[in-house]
């Protein structure tokens, strides 16, 4: 009996989910991250997660120049199934650097959907490193003296003469022409107008327009079509154009990350960021961690959208008539 009890906490314990444990060292060089690197090297930054199997990681995108780093290339996430009730998430970030000196990694906040829905950020760890110059021997760092002057032959100048002579009575020559073509004939110059293209601004309020495009988004029926990605993308973007209508920041052009620092910032409540986010989260789960949700799930997306407008709506706003003006937008 005693013997059965321990086989069955072994495998109780087994099956317990892994703890989410996350990693960021130089690929190939775990051992030693203070090894000093000159500049101009490209260093490999891996950032990999491990966590339960049944839950959802999204990895920051980091920018061009991410602080004092400049970013070559970074990889896609990729999710491997380690076989044991925990999954792996990583991806490769390309980086180099340009002067000497010791640097840190910035900040990488990691996203965490755990399986009972519960989404949890976490803090990638800091790598140190130093950077020294591609000069190494102090004889090269000093300045040689200069070489003496070369003496080189006279070139002739006649022909440098000949030539701007020539030159000159060839533009004067083709000045009188066109004269005599512009003005002895009086021809008129042919008008091209400046072709501007037509800015349309629409004059709606920000939660009437997002009204208008979740009603189009639910009609459009994606999740019956197997369009999961598409219904997802449509729901994001349309909450990001609300915001950035509603509160005046570029929202479209923001990471998830980037959204999050800016309208925390902005005079929006707390609870209220926290819906936008959950939005903005399950949405790049399913874009870019290849989350698959429930039919009902998907069509409920329309439904907590337009919940999250009606609550950041300002309760003075006047309601606007139910027919709006033909805007369509191209899927």
């Amino acid at each position: 009996m005693a013997l059965a009890l321990t086989l069955n906490l072994l495998t109780v314990s087994a099956q317990t989910p892994p703890e989410v444990e996350v990693e960021f060292y130089i690929e190939s060089q775990t051992q030693n991250l203070d090894q000093s690197r000159t500049v101009g090297d490209q260093l490999t930054l891996r950032l990999e997660v491990v966590h339960p199997d049944q839950s959802r990681v999204s990895l920051p995108q980091v920018g061009r120049e991410w602080g004092r780093f400049h970013v070559i290339e970074q990889s896609a996430p990729e999710t491997v199934d380690n076989g044991d009730g925990s999954a792996k998430t990583g991806k490769d970030i390309i980086v180099t650097l340009f002067e000497p000196g010791f640097y840190k990694t910035p900040d990488l906040v990691i996203t965490h959907r755990r399986p009972d829905g519960v989404i949890e950020d976490y803090a990638s760890p800091v790598i140190q490193l130093r950077v020294t110059s591609v000069i190494t021997d102090e004889d090269e760092a000093e300045l040689k003296e200069l070489k003496g002057q070369a003496n080189l032959p006279i070139p002739l100048i006649w022909p440098w003469v000949l030539g701007t002579i020539l030159l000159g009575i060839l533009l004067v020559m083709v000045a009188l022409w066109a004269t005599w073509w512009f003005y002895l004939r009086r021809r008129k110059p042919i008008e091209i107008p400046e072709l501007v293209p037509e800015v349309v601004v629409d004059p709606r309020p920000p939660e009437v327009i997002a009204y208008a495009e979740l009603d189009r988004i639910a009609q459009l029926s994606l999740p019956e079509q197997e369009r999961i990605k598409e219904h997802y993308s449509l729901v994001s973007d349309c909450m990001r154009e609300y915001a950035e209508n509603r509160y005046e920041f570029p929202a479209l052009e923001q990471t998830t990350y980037e959204f999050n620092q800016t309208i925390r910032k902005k005079s929006v409540s707390t609870e209220h960021v926290a819906d936008f986010m959950s939005l903005l989260r399950v949405s790049d789960l399913v874009k870019f961690a290849k989350h698959h949700p429930q039919e009902d799930e998907a069509n409920n997306l329309v439904t907590r959208a337009r919940s999250v407008v009606a609550m950041t709506t300002p309760k003075e706003t006047v309601k606007q008539p139910d027919t709006p003006p033909n805007l369509e937008k191209p899927l």
